[in-house]
């Protein structure tokens, strides 16, 4: 493909990998079409985004990625063997003039029908809202279509509950295809179309995001969710919590605009309530947990004999693995990074130190069993590393059940009524308030 590679299938499975084990990831909306795509995607998580995307987009991407990381020794391989594009961009003193070769490129891919994502923000960052666009989506689209090209484009909302934990959950949602206009598409890159068009995608992307600043309004977003979902027993389907989690930030936003009074008296109700169940060491839905002892004595047995044979595997995976997970924290954190690139540095850093660890055990093995013993611990400490991830996560959850019961159990039945009627009058509060912003609009 002239301008471009196919993405070597190595690197794909080993960005995809990165991706989920960071991350837990779900995916929302339909499927991406066949033929040349136009991927739009929000940029709030660095290098990670496009490993999320690629992670759940269903079929090979092509990224446009900044022209300064093809510089970095080893990277700008990987990024090449992934079949990236670069773009010269003036913030990094880069040679702009040279974006012709960027546009040839992702006018011959979409040419022969793949699927290119770009980040059309223009620049990773940590506001929690869609930033002006820049043209450059426009003007590529508006070529393709020129030319032709039956191009479809299609928005990618990230949202992150805590982007820089690890094993955090985000959601990506893909909404539905959506052409350029016949009357733009006429017009071709003149600077009418190219704005007007500019003007749809950001509109189609702000539909599949949440906005909602990440160091105070998303919190409260979050609690929010959890207590209306508990409360109305609301769909944990993802594309499902997204709507709800973009109503909620759209929501809290203009009623603090318009009445900061009222969303302050709001707040300290949420979070009072959230203090008491905190106290009585409670969940949202832990209000509502009612178990018939039956189900308890087989839930007690079943994972009692699963805990015997998960535990060995949990403690070994304690003692070998402990080290290098320590050293990944230690170093992050001593680490100066910008909210949005704290969790590729995690990820890089992690990589590194277990990198470093695995070649470290190999290299015992060799001094004690030889080649065969070193090649063998090469292979299989990563599935270990792996194996131990899951049985740890499953134990974990099983705990925070067990933990939940006996909370629940603890809790007098008069503290669950007082609990359940007071996050029954919050949500009562926040349908009301809802229906007046909504009428404010």
């Amino acid at each position: 493909m002239t301008g471009t590679r196919e993405p070597v299938r190595s690197v794909r499975w080993l960005v995809r990998r990165v991706a989920t084990i960071f991350y837990r990831i779900d995916r929302a909306g339909p499927t991406l079409p066949d033929g040349p795509v136009l991927v739009l995607a929000n940029h709030p998580n660095a290098l990670l985004d496009g490993a999320i995307v690629w992670a759940t987009a269903g079929r090979d991407l092509h990224f446009l990625a900044k022209s300064t990381l093809f510089g970095v020794p080893g990277f700008g391989w990987l990024m090449r063997r992934a079949g990236a594009v670069p773009t010269y961009r003036r913030i990094d003193a880069s040679d702009t003039g040279r974006n012709v070769e960027m546009f040839r490129a992702v006018a011959a891919a979409l040419t022969h029908g793949a699927a290119v994502c770009l980040f059309p923000e223009g620049v990773s960052h940590s506001s929690g809202r869609l930033q002006p666009l820049k043209t450059g989506a426009a003007r590529i689209a508006l070529d393709a279509v020129s030319r032709g090209v039956p191009l479809a484009i299609v928005p990618a909302g990230l949202d992150f509950v805590r982007k820089w934990a690890f094993r955090s959950r985000v959601t990506v949602t893909f909404g539905e295809p959506f052409r350029v206009d016949p009357a733009d598409a006429a017009a071709g890159p003149e600077p009418g179309a190219v704005q007007r068009l500019t003007t749809t995608m950001a509109r189609r992307l702000r539909a599949v995001i949440v906005e909602a600043d990440p160091f105070t309004d998303a919190v409260l977003v979050d609690r929010v969710d959890r207590l209306y979902t508990a409360a109305r027993l609301a769909s944990r389907r993802p594309a499902d919590r997204v709507d709800r989690r973009r109503v909620i930030a759209a929501g809290i936003a203009r009623l603090r605009a318009a009445d900061p009074d009222r969303y302050d008296a709001i707040r300290s109700r949420v979070l009072t309530y959230n203090a008491r169940l905190r106290r009585f060491g409670l969940r949202n839905r832990d209000l509502d947990l009612s178990v018939a002892p039956g189900a308890v004595i087989r839930f007690a047995l079943r994972e009692t004999l699963i805990a015997l044979l998960l535990g060995p595997l949990g403690l070994a995976g304690l003692s070998l693995f402990g080290a290098p997970y320590a050293a990944t924290g230690w170093i992050s954190r001593r680490l100066e990074q910008e909210p949005d690139v704290v969790a590729t540095g995690k990820t890089f850093v992690g990589a590194a130190v277990y990198v470093a660890w695995t070649a470290a055990l190999a290299g015992v093995a060799f001094a004690l069993h030889g080649w065969a013993a070193a090649l063998a611990t090469a292979i299989l400490t990563p599935v270990a590393a792996m194996a131990v991830l899951a049985a740890l996560e499953r134990e974990a959850a099983v705990w925070a059940t067990v933990r939940a019961w006996f909370a629940a159990r603890g809790a007098r039945d008069r503290a669950r009524r007082y609990l359940r009627r007071d996050r029954e009058e919050i949500v009562e509060v926040l349908e009301e308030v809802y229906r007046w912003v909504t009428e404010k609009k």
